[in-house]
């Protein structure tokens, strides 16, 4: 197994990319806490990785509260026996709108949550997996953080900071055996995604990848099993970009 005798945390994980990472995670050997702000959603995925034996805990909280990133790592450090991995993959979402027609506290909303919850949980596990001989960071940000689309300034500015962020963090970390990378998804058929538009297929005609359709939440999540176990050891400050070809046009 990959991934055996691996503790990670995984944020987002209630649905789409999340629980698919959480899930491959469990079946390459690793003990996941799984934390989403959806209650219903986190139990989903934490059924789905009991059906199939994994070990898991679940967090139901708001990524933006720093208490959140500091109960995740003592939840992995007590529940599990340490950390080793963090994988920051919570969202949230608003209509394609310019920036001028965003209110100022969504867009503070959408800050907290979609960039600044990576530094709170960097913060609090880096420490623990320090003290734990080393570990992966996985950022996910995206293909837009490499190139832009009308209407997704908010998305576009976090995402790209994402990817600059787990430079910066590769730099200072390095020393203490800690890796830092980002993985950038493509356009992803998941609920978030589909959300923006007005039907399922309205946002399957909107992929603009070279395949000419969307990606599935399990052509990414074995990206951030590459990233998180020793076959990407000699990686780190890097952006493993899974996009279906959006950006080579």
């Amino acid at each position: 197994m990959r991934l055996k005798n691996k503790k990670a945390i995984v944020t987002g994980a209630g649905g789409g990319i999340g629980r698919a990472i959480c899930l491959d995670f469990v079946k390459e050997g690793a003990g996941v806490v799984c934390v989403d702000i959806d209650d219903k959603s986190l139990n989903e995925t934490a059924k789905e990785i009991a059906d199939i034996g994994g070990t898991a805990c679940t967090l139901n909280a708001d990524v933006a509260e720093e208490q959140t990133s500091i109960e995740a790592a003592k939840l992995s450090v007590d529940k599990l026996g340490g950390l080793n991995v963090l994988v920051s993959n919570a969202i949230t979402d608003i209509p394609y709108v310019p920036l001028t027609e965003i209110d100022a506290d969504d867009w503070r909303r959408l800050m907290d949550v979609n960039f600044n919850s990576s530094f709170l949980f960097c913060k609090h596990a880096i420490p623990e997996m320090h003290s734990n001989g080393g570990g992966s960071i996985i950022l996910v940000a995206s293909q837009l953080g490499r190139v832009a689309r009308p209407g997704r300034p908010w998305y576009c500015g976090a995402k790209g900071g994402l990817i600059n962020m787990a430079r910066a963090i590769a730099l200072d970390h390095a020393k203490q055996g800690i890796r830092c990378n980002a993985l950038s998804p493509g356009p992803i058929e998941t609920g978030r995604y589909v959300s923006n538009f007005d039907s399922v297929e309205h946002a399957r005609e909107n992929n603009f990848t070279l395949f000419e359709r969307l990606g599935r939440p399990d052509e990414i999540s074995p990206g951030a099993v590459f990233l998180a176990s020793d076959e990407s050891s000699f990686m780190t400050g890097s952006d493993l970009l899974i996009d279906g070809g959006f950006t080579a046009v």
